[in-house]
């Protein structure tokens, strides 16, 4: 394993991260160092890897979760149908292959011999089970991912049939994640809302679900029976812990109490960076750090306000004083790592005037009061008061409500908010970071703004139905230009996911997805 820029400066330029989204895309002339390490000794079992972690996890249910953090426990415990490469390319995972006769229909052969963790086997009616769940559970927000699917056919033990109820271009894509993720049906039903909590025998991955203590930790070991016998897993244990002190995670690292940092805060970057005893990877982000408006009710079901808002923030600023550069400002849901980017798009830019304009047509022309909610952890608290400040200046007063990462998912999901922060890791195909957001629905989704548009909706629904990669991106910058002004977010940073390691961790393989993956990792 080995850093980009084993001494980099902190400011890392628009050029930059572009240069190193596209060596993540696989475009020549570029180069991503970050690769693991060449160890002086094969892979060796053993050891527990401790992971820090800057918030709790949500839920342990891959259907119900919309956070982060759970996804980077999911990829060791859960499997998806298909997987990642570090190009972003498709692979095999849970399905041997896949094959699509017509534009609405995807026969996915199964692959043989896998149990999930309960002892139960994983086939094409346990598969069948997952998809069904994932469309009717009341609680799933995995329903706008699925939406296309119109239902799941068992053709033989070893055999499932999706029949789609129009083309999806993204669907592979998106089932490389937790769209495609696969629970124990038994688990699933007997268990019911305690697989929240306990996730014992519920997946097919490398490592097992142990145990989750609030607050302290979260531990998984070793799947001694995993069907893949190539490679790990090597660890006996995986222990993530969280620590929202960003100083004190970094010491821990530095002082070797953890081995794994998920991420480095910007202000962190340079000081870790110039530790020796620490090795960074940069991983180019397909990220979309956003503030959602909710569109049901006052102040932001007026679209003039809203855009007061829009006009108020200065997000060079904003990426400058508070991201440090580790990023670039947003000008709209897609970043600089996606094909689907468009750079003639400007992200909206600061213009008081016009803000103030907008207070008046919007009838407060002496400016509105509203909350913002965010997470409980430094660098949000400290975005949310530039706003604040920011917002001051045309004369918009916004107060700051602090919560937990379960709260803000919570309240997000039920529309408790006026102005709610979503910290959106990113999708391969630019689908994932789109259409469960903006869709018009009528059940739980990510769509917390509760836009409903009927250009986006076609939109939308075109860019599943194209096949031709030119065509969707044409549909994405005219989605991104119509979000602009509709503004269902406000666009904030695409980041750099700076990952720093103990110079014992050996075998990681950074993917841009951001997930740490650690079924080869091993420890010296």
């Amino acid at each position: 394993m080995a850093t980009t820029e084993p001494r980099a400066t902190l400011d890392v330029s628009r050029r930059d991260f572009l240069l190193l989204c596209a060596a993540a895309s696989g475009a020549p002339g570029a180069s991503l160092a970050p690769r693991s390490a060449l160890a002086a000794d094969a892979p060796k079992r053993g050891g527990t890897l401790r992971v820090g972690f800057y918030i709790e996890a949500a839920t342990m249910d891959p259907h119900l979760s919309g956070s982060k953090i759970d996804r980077q426990v999911y990829h060791n415990i859960y499997e998806p149908l298909v997987t990642l490469d570090v190009k972003l390319g498709i692979k095999p995972g849970l399905a041997e292959s896949w094959q699509q006769p017509d534009p609405k229909t995807v026969v996915f052969k199964l692959r043989r011999g896998v149990k999930f963790h309960d002892g139960t086997d994983f086939n094409a009616e346990a598969a069948r089970f997952n998809f069904n769940r994932m469309k009717t559970e009341p609680k799933s927000v995995r329903k706008g991912e699925v939406a296309s699917i119109d239902s799941v056919d068992v053709v033989d033990a070893y055999t499932i049939k999706m029949n789609l109820k129009r083309p999806d271009a993204a669907l592979l894509a998106t089932l490389t994640d937790r769209a495609g993720m696969m629970v124990s049906p038994k688990v699933a039903q007997e268990r019911g809302p305690e697989l929240e909590r306990n996730a014992k025998g519920a997946g097919t991955g490398p490592f097992e679900f142990v145990e989750w203590v609030k607050d302290d930790h979260l531990l998984i070991k070793r799947n001694e029976s995993y069907w893949n016998k190539q490679g790990g897993p090597y660890l006996d244990r995986v222990r993530y812990r969280p620590i929202p002190d960003d100083t004190v995670k970094r010491q821990s690292l530095q002082t070797g109490e953890i081995d794994v940092m998920d991420y480095v805060q910007p202000r962190d970057v340079a000081a870790v960076k110039a530790d020796r005893n620490v090795v960074v990877v940069d991983v180019p982000s397909l990220a979309d750090f956003a503030y959602q408006l909710n569109h049901t009710r006052p102040p932001f079901a007026t679209k003039a306000l809203r855009q007061a808002v829009a006009y108020s923030l200065d997000l060079e600023q904003i990426v400058k004083g508070v991201w440090l550069n580790v990023g670039v400002p947003a000008n709209g849901p897609i970043p600089p790592t996606s094909w689907a980017y468009d750079r003639s798009i400007a992200p909206i830019k600061r213009d008081l005037a016009r803000a103030k304009a907008k207070l008046a047509e919007g009838g407060q022309p002496q400016g509105f009061a509203f909350t913002m909610t965010t997470n409980n952890i430094p660098i949000n608290v400290q975005e949310a008061e530039v706003i604040q400040a920011q917002l001051r200046d045309a004369g918009i007063t916004m107060k700051i409500k602090l919560v937990d990462s379960a709260t803000l998912i919570s309240d997000g999901n039920s529309k408790n908010f006026e102005m709610i922060s979503y910290q959106w890791s990113g999708r391969p195909d630019p689908d994932g970071n789109t259409y469960q957001f903006y869709k018009t629905t009528q059940g739980t989704s990510l769509n917390w703004s509760g836009i409903s548009n009927r250009e986006i909706d076609a939109l939308l629904d075109r860019s599943r139905e194209v096949a031709s990669q030119t065509e969707r991106k044409k549909l994405f910058s005219e989605l991104t230009k119509i979000l602009q002004d509709e503004l269902p977010m406000v666009f904030i940073v695409h980041p750099i996911e700076p990952k720093a390691f103990s110079p014992k961790v050996q075998g990681y393989e950074p993917i841009p997805d951001g997930m740490m993956r650690f079924k080869d990792v091993w420890l010296v």
